[in-house]
């Protein structure tokens, strides 16, 4: 009987934990300094950020893009919902970048969402990503679309 317990009460949690609206937690949150001027962007124009197509913000503030370690379902999630490629593309779009001399170099990956907000919170023109449920009031939360993570139609999904 007590078996049959844990196992209700268990499959009840994760069904909770996976229908509960208004929850950022499963959703990529874009997060910049608290400085920028940025509010909302639109995919295309963040992807132009993200791939170092465009380094600047509306205002003139120049971006500095930071990415999460190599394996991580941020990373992945960015991958596919930000730049549209794989791990292999992602590497040879910023080798050429670097080879042409449209970028210096790609962008530096840091090994946790405590990292990525401690360098976009001290970096003037940072730019990362974090789940949702790791955001805090150290960095801005980007809306993408006009969507802000948590919200039905936000698309940047892990």
């Amino acid at each position: 009987m007590r078996h049959q317990f844990l196992v209700l009460a268990l499959a009840c949690g994760l069904a909770a934990g996976t229908v509960r609206a208004g929850d950022a937690g499963g959703d990529l949150a874009i997060v910049v300094n608290k400085a920028c001027k940025l509010d909302d962007v639109s995919s295309s124009d963040l992807a132009k950020y993200f791939k170092a197509d465009k380094s600047k913000a509306p205002d003139g503030t120049k971006l500095v893009i930071v990415m999460q370690d190599t394996g991580r379902a941020e990373r992945n999630a960015a991958l596919k919902g930000i730049y549209k490629m794989s791990e292999e593309a992602y590497t040879e779009h910023f080798v050429e970048a670097t080879f042409t001399g449209a970028v210096t170099a790609a962008p530096k990956a840091l090994p946790s969402a405590a990292a990525v907000k401690k360098f976009v919170a001290e970096t003037a023109g940072g730019i990362g990503y974090i789940r949702g449920s790791d955001a805090d009031d150290s960095v801005k939360v980007l809306k993408v679309d006009g969507q802000a993570p948590g919200e039905a139609n936000y698309r940047l999904k892990l």
